[in-house]
C-alpha cells in the first residue's frame, strides 16, 4: 500500500501535571506528529491542560514551541518567577518535590508572615504568574472552539467532585486546572471553586479512556519520589502524604493507558521552567525511543 494510503492510527492523549516539567509535553506532540500520528483528543491535568490547550487551539507544533519559548524565555517570565519563587537558572534541592520549594518559600516570607498568609488567604501565592502566563499563550476563546477535541480535567473544592470541562473560557479553565491547591488561589467557574487535581491525580487516564480511543497514549512527567532524611514539622507531614498519595494512585491508573511515555525530566523542580529548552528535548528524545514499540502498537 501506498504510503500516502495508510491510515493513521488515531492518538488520544492522556498529559499529566508536574509543573515546569510538562514543558516537554510539547516536544512529544512534536515527535508524534512528525511520525504520522493523528491526535484525536486531548485530555490534561494542571500543566498538562496548559500544553494540551496550546495545541489543540493551534495544531501547528512549530509554532506553539516557538511562542511558548520565547514566553517562558522573556525577562517579564523571568521576573515573575524570581519574585514568587526565589528560582535561580539551575538551582535546585536534594529533597525534591513539593519540599525544596517550599524551603524556599519559608524564607522568603520569613515566618510570620507564611503563617499569616496561611490563615487569611486562599493562596499562599497571588494568581499573577498563572494569570501572566494564559494571558500571554493562550486565545480568548471557548473550548469547545479547539480545532482539536479538548478536555480539562479539575476538582471542585466545594461539591468535592472530579469536573472534566469541554465548554467555557480556555483560559478560565486552564488556570483552574493548574492552580496548586494552597499555593495559588482556586478559581470561580460556574458556581463551582475549581483547583489542581494533579495533587493527587496527575495523570488523566481513566478519564481518557472513557472516551473510547483507538489508542491512549499516556505522558507521564512526574517526578520519583525521594527518600527524605527527616519530617520535621506538622506541614512537612502533611506535603509528604501528599506526595505518596499521588505518587500511589498513579501507580494505579498507568494501567488504563495503552502506551506511557515518561520523559527523563523528574530531576527538574516543578517551580523551574529555566530549562525549558531541554525539557522540550526530554519529549522528543523520550518519544523518539518510544516510536518502534508505539508503532507496533498502533497496527496490531
Amino acid at each position: 500500500m501506498a504510503r500516502g494510503s495508510r491510515r493513521k492510527r488515531k492518538l488520544t492523549l492522556a498529559l499529566g501535571g508536574g509543573g515546569a516539567r510538562g514543558v516537554s509535553h510539547l516536544g512529544v506532540i512534536e515527535t508524534l506528529l512528525a511520525a504520522e500520528f493523528s491526535i484525536e483528543r486531548v485530555v490534561g491535568v494542571s500543566i498538562g491542560s496548559l500544553a494540551g490547550a496550546l495545541y489543540a487551539f493551534d495544531p501547528n507544533i512549530d509554532s506553539v514551541i516557538e511562542k511558548t519559548l520565547g514566553y517562558l524565555l522573556s525577562e517579564r517570565f523571568q521576573h515573575h518567577q524570581q519574585t514568587l519563587f526565589g528560582a535561580k537558572p539551575g538551582a535546585g534541592s536534594d529533597s525534591g518535590g513539593l519540599f525544596s520549594w517550599y524551603d524556599r518559600v519559608k524564607s522568603y516570607l520569613r515566618g510570620n508572615r507564611l503563617f499569616h498568609r496561611v490563615v487569611t488567604k486562599p493562596s499562599l501565592l497571588p494568581g499573577i504568574v498563572l494569570n501572566d502566563v494564559v494571558d500571554h499563550l493562550l486565545p480568548d476563546a471557548d473550548l469547545r472552539d479547539a480545532q482539536i477535541p479538548l478536555s480539562i480535567v479539575s476538582v471542585d473544592l466545594l461539591s468535592g467532585q472530579q469536573v472534566i470541562l469541554e465548554r467555557g473560557p480556555v483560559k478560565d479553565a486552564v488556570r483552574a486546572s493548574s492552580s496548586l491547591p494552597g499555593i495559588f488561589p482556586p478559581v470561580e467557574f460556574e458556581g463551582m471553586l475549581l483547583a489542581d487535581i494533579g495533587v493527587f491525580c496527575s495523570l488523566p487516564t481513566i478519564i481518557s479512556r472513557s472516551y473510547s480511543p483507538e489508542l491512549l497514549l499516556a505522558v507521564d512527567v512526574s517526578s520519583d519520589l525521594r527518600r527524605l532524611e527527616a519530617c520535621e514539622t506538622a506541614i512537612d507531614v502533611l506535603m509528604r502524604m501528599d506526595e505518596i498519595g499521588e505518587a500511589l494512585f498513579r501507580k494505579h491508573v498507568l494501567s488504563a493507558a495503552d502506551f506511557v511515555i515518561r520523559p527523563e525530566v523528574s530531576t527538574v523542580e516543578w517551580f523551574d521552567f529555566t530549562a525549558c529548552e531541554r525539557l522540550i528535548d526530554a519529549g522528543r528524545k523520550a518519544t523518539r525511543a518510544a516510536l518502534p514499540r508505539l508503532k507496533s502498537i498502533a497496527t496490531e
